[in-house]
């Protein structure tokens, strides 16, 4: 029987457990859809391919606008199931609002270099349909994940749909000798969708589109998700967001090589994500119940564990880096492996101290955490555009990988300031896992 104080760490265990596994599918399935997006398309096409993958990034942040770590934050405190069904109703609600709005944005960006081809239209139409549907399904996931649905979450990740789009994708070029980006990004498409539409379904005693109320009645959420959107969108800038500058400052090869890099080093510190995306409900009810060291203890398990993995990563691309991506890609991209490298050293400092961001947001000091943030991206984005002009792409890897590491020190500096303990790693491996035994 599991005890009370037992419970936190075995739904985290749980979690990080089937999100591991999910994401290390995921993961290999993205890296495979690289390789198999740049061989099938032409160097511009492949090139624009990687800015949509970013696209999936930065679009379902914008759309939420820190609606998903907002109702992981409010629904703990819910007093009555239709108490909580309306918290996480106006927030799908609010993301479907806010999604319509933006996306059209991300997809003219991340499709712009296509302009004047004739495929650019259903490329552009595509992708603002696919970041309106992956906006949803995220928000959707992290409902399911504050009610403690952890299968549910995991199965509406976006590695699951990397998952299944892969054999989609292959079966599609299988059955054409030549395939287009407006068709592989058509099978990305209809597979969001049709995962978006099974969760409405299975949520649907958690969650309603179609819940009575009125537009005002979004704004609450919007406006504490807003201050919460500015750290995912500090994450984004530092590195996804490169690929887009690199699409517009390098040429189609050398946009590539770095779209390619910077795409594998974002799943370096896929730990750290998990990690957060396991932890943070469990830990927010924790926090309510007053259990504050033992939210600490928890997170200090995962910065342990996490940072020991990603150095050992970091080593093996090292040693091996160049010669595995000239493997995947071919010679002509062997350029890409000390950019990975660089960008995937960065990470280690996020993985090790990305437990004080959940520590001030659980903790309400929403407004410390969102100004941490904004002060990083005051710094990263004229750095970011000066480098990538003026040293090409190298010096872009370094001042993005400095960019995540600023981001991860200022962080921890911020819940030094306001909280009694904070989240650390340490030499103690053997405790770290005996947290979660």
């Amino acid at each position: 029987m599991v005890t009370a104080a037992e419970k936190p760490t075995t739904e985290v265990r749980r979690s990080f457990s089937l999100r591991f596994v999910a994401a290390g599918a995921g993961l290999l399935c993205t890296f495979l859809m690289t390789i198999v997006a740049y061989r099938a398309l032409d160097a511009r096409q492949a090139a624009v391919f990687f800015a949509i993958l970013a696209a999936l990034s930065i679009g379902p942040m914008v759309g939420r606008l820190g609606l998903g770590p907002n109702v992981i934050r409010l629904l703990p405190a819910a007093k009555t199931a239709d108490e909580a069904k309306q918290i996480a109703s106006d927030h799908l609600r609010a993301t479907a609002v806010l999604s319509l709005i933006t996306a059209p944005f991300i997809g003219l960006i991340a499709t712009w270099p296509l302009r004047g081809d004739s495929q650019y239209w259903p490329v552009l139409l595509l992708t603002v349909a696919v970041v309106v549907v992956e906006s949803m399904r995220l928000t959707l996931s992290d409902i399911f994940a504050a009610h403690g649905r952890v299968g549910m979450a995991v199965l509406t990740t976006h590695h699951i749909r990397s998952t299944i789009v892969l054999p989609a994708v292959a079966l599609l070029l299988f059955a054409f000798d030549k395939s287009s980006l407006t068709e592989v990004l058509g099978v990305y498409t209809a597979v969001a969708t049709i995962q978006l539409a099974i969760a409405l379904t299975v949520g649907r005693a958690e969650v309603s589109l179609t819940t009575r109320g009125q537009l005002r009645a979004l704004r609450d959420p919007i406006r504490h998700g807003a201050k919460l959107f500015v750290l995912d969108l500090s994450a984004f800038v530092c590195l996804p967001a490169t690929i887009w500058l690199a699409n517009f400052a390098f040429a189609p090869h050398d946009a590539a090589i770095y779209a390619a890099a910077a795409t594998l080093a974002l799943q370096v510190t896929i730990l750290e994500s998990l990690a957060s995306l396991a932890v943070t409900p469990a830990v927010a009810r924790e926090w309510v119940l007053g259990n504050r060291e033992r939210v600490v203890s928890i997170l200090a398990a995962v910065a342990t564990l996490g940072s020991l993995v990603t150095l050992v990563i970091v080593a093996f691309l090292a040693i091996l880096g160049e010669t595995v991506v000239s493997w995947a890609y071919g010679p002509s991209m062997a350029a890409a492996g000390p950019l990975l490298l660089v960008l995937a050293a960065g990470g280690i400092a996020k993985t090790a101290l990305g437990g004080n961001i959940t520590m001030l947001v659980i903790s309400d000091n929403i407004d410390r955490a969102a100004w941490s943030a904004f002060a990083v991206l005051v710094v990263a984005v004229p750095a970011g555009i000066a480098a990538a002009f003026a040293g090409g792409p190298m010096a872009l890897a370094i001042v993005s990988a400095c960019a995540v590491t600023l981001t991860a020190v200022v962080q921890w500096l911020s819940a030094r300031s306001v909280l009694d303990d904070t989240p650390r790693p340490s030499l103690d491996v053997r405790a770290s896992l005996a947290t979660f035994r």
